[in-house]
């Protein structure tokens, strides 16, 4: 797609992440995110071809990506010593299918940890809820897309 930021980048159109991309395989890309976005060792995982959300990938490439996150959380645990590694992906910024992966390591403190529990208290009381009615679309419909 000419517009994507994402595709436009893969393609060499836009400037290449720092230190280039760290793995390839037939259906992602995995690099390093700028360091003004994230902590030391933020990564993104892209997607080659252009869809915006998990409903739209295909079998192969639902199939693919669990073995490249674990790949991913294992460099990251071996060479950050992070404690935890977090998975994130919005798609707001750029509406391209990618996962920001970020570590954190020991010296965030409980403080933090706890502080970004209370935002989680501020979600829809019945978000479990809202979430088991999307089973029942077809996410591939103009219709659903119109609603999502």
């Amino acid at each position: 797609m000419d517009t994507c930021f994402v595709c436009r980048k893969h393609k060499g159109q836009e400037p290449i992440p720092p230190g280039g991309y760290i793995y390839e395989d037939a259906h992602w890309m995995v690099c390093h995110a700028p360091a003004k976005l994230g902590p030391l060792g933020t990564l993104f995982i892209e997607s080659r071809r252009h869809f915006l959300n998990y409903a739209e990938m295909t079998d192969e490439e639902a199939a693919s990506l669990g073995g490249v996150l674990k790949k991913t959380y294992a460099a990251l645990i071996l060479h950050t010593q992070a404690e935890r590694v977090y998975q994130l992906s919005t798609m707001e910024g750029a509406p391209h299918f990618h996962c920001w992966i970020l570590p954190r390591r020991k010296e965030v403190t409980d403080d933090a940890v706890a502080e970004r529990r209370m935002e989680l208290d501020l979600l829809p009381p019945d978000l479990a809820g809202m979430v088991k009615e999307l089973g029942e679309y077809d996410f591939t419909s103009s219709e659903a897309r119109e609603r999502f």
